[in-house]
C-alpha cells in the first residue's frame, strides 16, 4: 500500500487534473456552441467532429479520476481490482492508473 503521505499528494494531483480538465471541457463545450447552423460548412463541421472527440476523451479521463479519488476515499487507492499493488512510480506518471503494466 502507498504511504498516507504519497496519497495525499496524489489526491491534490487529482483534484487538480480535475479542476484543469473541467474548465478545459466547459470551454470546449462554450466554443462549438456559438456556431450558427446556418453558417456551418464542411469545414466548421470537420471542427465540431473533432470538439466531440476531444470532448469524449476529456469526460472519460474525469471519469478515471473520480473513480480513483473514490477509491483514495474507500482505502483501495494503489491496488488493483484483484488486490495487486500498483507502484508508486506508475501512479506518478497516471495518478488514476487501475491496473499495473507487465
Amino acid at each position: 500500500m502507498p504511504s498516507k503521505e504519497f496519497v495525499e499528494k496524489m489526491k491534490e494531483r487529482l483534484l487538480e487534473e480535475k479542476e484543469r480538465l473541467s474548465e478545459e471541457l466547459n470551454e470546449l463545450s462554450s466554443h462549438t456552441e456559438m456556431g450558427d447552423e446556418d453558417d456551418e460548412n464542411a469545414q466548421e463541421v470537420g471542427n465540431d467532429e473533432v470538439s466531440q472527440d476531444i470532448a469524449a476523451t476529456l469526460k472519460a479521463d474525469l471519469e478515471k479520476i473520480e473513480s480513483a479519488l473514490k477509491r483514495i476515499e474507500d482505502g483501495s487507492y494503489g491496488m488493483t481490482a484483484d488486490g495487486q499493488e500498483i507502484p508508486e512510480a506508475r501512479l506518478e506518471v497516471l495518478p488514476w492508473a487501475d491496473s499495473i503494466v507487465e
